[in-house]
């Protein structure tokens, strides 16, 4: 299979398990995440190579409450999604990747998580490409948290998972439309 038909198939995956309201699908869109975003060469590199198109994230850069010792988990949830976010807290910036995949997402136990941690934690540990063992504090606390918190059904990471797939479909929605041409 070509880069370019790859490229869509995935996007149209990401697109079909977002529907879903099974945790294992949507654990699943981490593994497409990851090779849409963070592999070696992730695979949006490749196909837009030649386009050379300025790819562009918008993301709500919403920060977590500050000086409060007390603070065990924050999470953004939907609010990274500047069109899901509650609108008295939605603060919409334009991103390029790298910016995107930094962006903290996620509080636990005074370990920051971003979008790219959760990403791999996802995909290497939970199962979606790799059932994996936790080796750090950022994958021990996010597992904790994936055992023990849960909101609208889902775990938490998978939860987030959701809102960082929209942003990211959004961003990619010119490349896909240029390949289509």
């Amino acid at each position: 299979m070509d880069r370019n038909t790859l490229f869509v198939k995935t996007l149209e995956d990401i697109e079909n398990r977002m529907k879903s309201k099974d945790g294992y699908e949507i654990l699943l869109i981490s593994g497409l995440l990851r090779k849409l975003l963070l592999d070696g060469t992730p695979l949006i590199h490749q196909v837009n190579k030649d386009r050379k198109l300025k790819i562009r994230f918008n993301v709500n850069d919403r920060m977590p409450p500050t000086g409060d010792p007390s603070l065990i988990f924050w999470a953004m949830e939907d609010g990274f999604d500047p069109d899901t976010s509650v609108p008295h807290l939605s603060k919409p910036i334009e991103t390029d990747l790298d910016e995107m995949l930094k962006k903290q997402i996620m509080i636990i136990n005074g370990e920051s998580i971003t979008v790219q941690d959760l990403i791999k934690f996802l995909s290497n540990v939970s199962g979606a490409v790799h059932a994996g063992k936790a080796k750090n504090k950022k994958e021990l606390v996010l597992e904790g948290v994936q055992k023990t918190l849960g909101i609208g059904g889902l775990p938490a990471g998978i939860r987030s998972i959701l809102s960082i797939s929209r942003v990211t479909i959004k961003g990619l929605e010119p490349l896909r439309v240029a390949i289509s041409i």
